[in-house]
């Protein structure tokens, strides 16, 4: 007593498959898009991070100059 399945009825399932994929594709974009944006933040703080730390130490040594100067020479 076993139903045959027609390829109609495959046909209209797989059709109701694309039609909730496509929905769950719509509904998570912006949740993809907000998550490469997250991404591409990360990388431009990474770039910040690693210019900042040859900036601190250029500074530092500036302070430290300056303190030098102003301690020794400076009397």
């Amino acid at each position: 007593m076993t139903q045959e399945v027609t390829h109609e009825q495959i046909y209209e399932r797989l059709l109701a498959v694309e039609n909730k994929v496509d929905s769950i594709d719509k509904n998570t974009s912006g949740l993809v898009d907000a998550l490469k944006a997250l991404d591409g933040a990360f990388k431009v703080l990474g770039w910040v991070a690693s210019a900042a730390k040859p900036i601190l130490w250029v500074g530092a040594l500036i302070m430290a100059a300056g303190a030098i100067w102003q301690t020794w020479i400076k009397k």
